[in-house]
């Protein structure tokens, strides 16, 4: 999901067709023993594991920690040697300070709309000044919103793992956050029909909560802030608990009967946490170590929403392995052409009365070879023209507009009308409503909609003269107990 966008801008080769197989189905039709190396990079730990036709064959450790991720080329290499490492595929599983999770309730809406709010709230989000690479899940939806997932990663610190990958001759097939590990455990859990429950997951020192429906989708994701030193830590986990079950039940009405606790350590206990849920909290079966979790990891699906390498790095043993194909048809097509050729011309140096035939149908062949490398070339660059236009679209204004204001109008205030339409060069834009509180609160919350439409990212010039028509209201109304006061209002303005 970084897609990016970002995730967004994926490059084709030349055979779009061929190459546009999804990941499942090329897994599928090239399954065979699993032979990878699996690495973890958590806080510039790292750790590596050989596997070696679907058996754990040797794992090793480095010793220290990994100042820069520029070092990982030295590390990876050095894993080959120790693990005995022998194939060339590498999955990698990444928790570093500079990774970002952030999840956010937007009103539902289609892709083409969601896109450019969420990489406006990741460019809010990323504390770093160069460009983000991010994946999105979509999740739980309920009461006309919906719950987005987001992942945000610097761009160099992608680039220096796909670069330490190539200069070693790997084929990258999972870089994924350690969040997908816990997620992938929600699958083994026993969750009855109707029901839903929460996997409480402590993995490498962070507390993550994952709420999954009876098909064990991950429906909700949330990480615990860092601890705090004058709350128990079992305390706060049990306050977050709780505060998600009531959440998960008043917008699913699913009953969660129990909860699931995993822990790699012995940083807390189940037992420090049960006492403040009422609802049983029961201990996942197996008790996972670094080694169990780079097993894990190394057999993660490669079409995981927040796989973040790019689909052309996933793609390139796919294009390579046409590319080859390719390029043996044509060689073998010339050798035929070739014997071909010398075939009729000795048979046309035997049979001289056949001469001119013979050249007739030699030159209606070049004439088809020049006709089909032209469709060729002709194809090629319409190809190239579509893309160029299909990228160059640009969105409209009117879906990511209203979304917003969506989220900035108070719910003191009532919306009867919004209207924006082009004109010329600019976006008019005109919005009406009216309120039920007193003149004075009225005056403040329009003031304060009228200051985010401004500042805000559209920057709407309102045009003046909303107070005089708030005003002149007091004049025609009669105040009486029994009804509320209530107040009409417009806003008319524009944006370029």
């Amino acid at each position: 999901m970084n897609l990016s966008p970002t995730m967004h801008s994926l490059k084709e080769g030349f055979w779009p067709t061929v190459l546009n197989f999804s990941d499942k189905f090329r897994s599928k039709i090239s399954r065979k023993p699993l032979t990878i190396l699996s690495v973890s990079l958590v806080n510039g730990r790292f750790r590596a594991m050989s596997i070696i036709n679907d058996s754990i064959h040797k794992s090793w450790e480095k010793p220290g920690i990994l100042l820069r991720s520029k070092s990982l080329y030295q590390a990876v290499s050095d894993a080959i040697d120790h693990t005995e490492f022998s194939g060339n595929h590498i999955s990698i599983l990444v928790e570093d300070s500079r990774c970002m999770t952030l999840s956010v309730q937007l009103p539902i809406m289609t892709e083409t709309d969601l896109i450019p709010i969420l990489e406006r709230k990741v460019q809010q989000a990323k504390t770093w000044e160069e460009p983000p690479v991010w994946r999105y899940n979509l999740s739980m939806q309920a009461r006309g919103k919906e719950n987005v997932h987001l992942e945000i990663w610097p761009q160099s610190l992608l680039d220096e793992i796909i670069q330490a990958c190539k200069d070693l001759d790997l084929q990258l097939q999972l870089l994924v956050p350690l969040s997908a590990l816990s997620e992938s455990q929600l699958s083994t859990l026993s969750i009855e029909e109707g029901e839903a429950t929460i996997l409480i997951s402590i993995l490498e020192g962070k507390v993550s909560f994952i709420a999954a429906g009876e098909d064990g989708v991950p429906v909700l994701t949330r990480h615990l802030a860092p601890a705090q030193d004058w709350v128990p830590l079992g305390e706060r986990i049990g306050t977050e608990v709780n505060r998600t079950i009531l959440f998960i039940t008043q917008q699913l009405s699913v009953n969660i009967p129990h909860i699931w606790f995993i822990s790699e350590d012995e940083q807390l206990t189940l037992a420090e946490v049960q006492p403040h849920v009422s609802t049983p909290i029961f201990p996942c079966p197996v008790k996972p170590d670094w080694k169990y979790w780079l097993w894990v990891g190394a057999n993660l699906p490669i079409n995981l929403r927040n796989n973040f390498t790019p689909i052309e790095v996933r793609r390139a043993p796919l294009q390579k392995m046409f590319t080859k194909t390719l390029a043996a048809m044509v060689v073998g097509f010339v050798i035929f052409g070739v014997g071909a050729t010398a075939m009729i011309e000795g048979y046309v140096s035997h049979n001289q009365s056949s001469l001119q035939l013979a050249k007739t149908q030699a030159r209606a062949l070049r004439e088809d070879q020049r006709h089909w490398m032209s469709q060729l070339v002709t194809l090629n660059t319409e190809r190239e023209w579509a893309q160029v236009i299909s990228e160059s679209t640009v969105p409209s204004l009117e879906g990511p507009l209203l979304s917003y204001l969506g989220n900035i109008i108070p719910p003191q205030i009532i919306l009867h009308k919004a209207v924006i339409k082009r004109t010329n060069d600019q976006w008019d834009l005109e919005l009406a409503g009216r309120t039920s509180t007193n003149l004075s609160s009225t005056l403040s919350l329009i003031d304060q909609l009228v200051g985010q439409l401004t500042q805000g990212p559209y920057h709407v010039r309102v045009e003046e003269g909303w107070q005089d028509q708030l005003l002149s209201q007091t004049s025609s109304q009669t105040p009486r107990k029994d009804i509320p006061p209530s107040y009409q209002w417009t806003l008319k303005g524009n944006l370029s």
